[in-house]
């Protein structure tokens, strides 16, 4: 070869020693940002997300096979998720039962156009823990959410309270949840129509007709209650809630974002409507 070649034998080694060098240091700084990302992930992504994280936060093009194959080297598994059930509270043919308008149309073409609602519970060493939710379907992001240790109406209206005082949305916005009497309630009805909001509700039984706000509940017990062998005290369990929120809406990845976290995708979007109001008033 290095006849061939007319290079001196102690290049062409130093040549390929520099090589093997290099790939080995690119190697090794591979092994680094998969390592970190995954814990960054909490343990919880797989090869999707530690490759979108990647993709976001280091601008690394990195193969979900490559990824995969340096986790097993690594030994790191993503962490199991519990299934959890719910019972329902729904009233049987109540007339204040309102249809299916969203009926999974789970995509939405701008923020406060529909928001999904709905409780869950968590276990403490004080007994139980209920949490209401609503996210926004546009960017997955939490706008409103409360914590008790009851489920009666007023937790769902204060998370509600919370959501519309900070979102300030417009009229018409759906706001849909299942059929639980906390969402028939004289008091949360009357809510809804002093802001001028539409209901929808899903079908008895089927929470399918509420996916997105189903998913929302299992990543938080996943990334946060699941983690804790014994049950803990109930308001460190609040400050758990409260703290995964504010990371899950500000810096986890979210993949129907593109992997961005809701609060940076809708700020893309503020972003692309301030640039085409701007390109409007120079016409």
């Amino acid at each position: 070869m290095c006849r061939v070649l007319s290079v001196k034998k102690s290049s062409y080694f130093s040549w390929t020693q520099i090589d093997h060098l290099q790939k080995e240091k690119s190697a090794h700084e591979d092994y680094q940002l998969i390592e970190k990302a995954f814990f960054d992930l909490k343990e919880n992504a797989g090869t999707r997300g530690i490759k979108g994280h990647l993709l976001h936060k280091n601008d690394e093009q990195i193969s979900r096979r490559k990824i995969g194959k340096i986790l097993a080297t690594l030994g790191l598994e993503v962490k199991t998720q519990k299934k959890f059930k719910k019972q329902s509270t729904a009233a049987v043919n109540d007339p204040r039962i309102m249809p299916n308008i969203l009926n999974r149309h789970f995509e939405v073409s701008y923020p406060n156009q529909v928001w999904v609602g709905d409780i869950t519970e968590i276990k403490t060493r004080q007994g139980k823990l209920y949490l209401a939710v609503y996210v926004d379907l546009y960017s997955r992001r939490v706008v409103g959410f409360a914590t008790a240790p009851h489920m009666r109406s007023e937790l769902t209206e204060l998370a509600l309270q919370r959501a519309l005082w900070s979102r300030k949305p417009p009229r018409g916005l759906m706001v849909h949840t299942d059929q639980g009497s906390q969402f028939i309630s004289n008091d949360y009805r009357k809510l809804l129509a002093a802001w001028g909001l539409k209901q929808s509700m899903s079908r008895r039984g089927n929470c399918w007709d509420n996916a997105v706000i189903e998913s929302f509940f299992k990543t938080l017990k996943v990334e946060t209650i699941y983690q804790h062998s014994r049950l803990i005290e109930m308001l460190e369990m609040k400050w758990l809630v409260d703290g995964f929120i504010g990371h899950y809406n500000h810096d986890r990845p979210h993949s129907f974002n593109k992997y961005l976290s809701p609060v940076k995708f809708e700020q893309v979007r503020i972003d692309q409507v301030k640039e085409i109001e701007k390109n409007l008033g120079t016409k």
